[in-house]
């Protein structure tokens, strides 16, 4: 008999708190993704072909340790743009906060297909690049530098 007072009133208050919220006007539709994982190179800088610069990104993230990682492709846009240009570089240990869509397109066999697009919202450095990346980082800037 416990129970199930409980369980009805539970059930009632989540019903309850569901419908007030979505009868908001606060509530909105969200698509919002969070990584924790490694940089896979230094952000670029590129221009859209309206003339709007944005820079890109991958971010390796792996689920365990003898896993494949899964890579996630993210653009980053205005006030964000300087910072992750002069703060951030391949093997940074990052957390990204973006904004999700899913862009339709046409592949050149006709099927159409769908591409996730990460658009950075936030970024902070957790750590520093390892060791073993900054020795390749020195190795390749000085073989460039020759």
């Amino acid at each position: 008999m416990i129970w199930s007072l409980f369980s009805r009133s539970a059930l009632r208050s989540t019903a309850t708190s569901a419908r007030s919220f979505s009868s908001t006007s606060a509530a909105k539709d969200l698509a919002r993704v969070t990584l924790i994982g490694r940089l896979g190179a230094n952000p670029e800088k590129a221009t859209s072909a309206n003339g709007r610069d944005y820079a890109r990104y991958s971010v390796a993230v792996r689920q365990g340790r003898d896993t494949e990682p899964s890579w996630y492709h993210v653009v980053s846009f205005d006030q964000h743009l300087d910072y992750l240009l002069n703060n951030f570089a391949k093997g940074n240990l990052v957390y990204v906060e973006a904004s999700a869509s899913l862009q339709p397109f046409e592949t050149a066999d006709g099927r159409r297909v769908g591409s996730l697009q990460l658009v950075q919202r936030s970024i902070q450095r957790l750590s520093a690049p390892r060791k073993e990346e900054q020795a390749e980082s020195a190795q390749t800037e000085a073989e460039v530098e020759n």
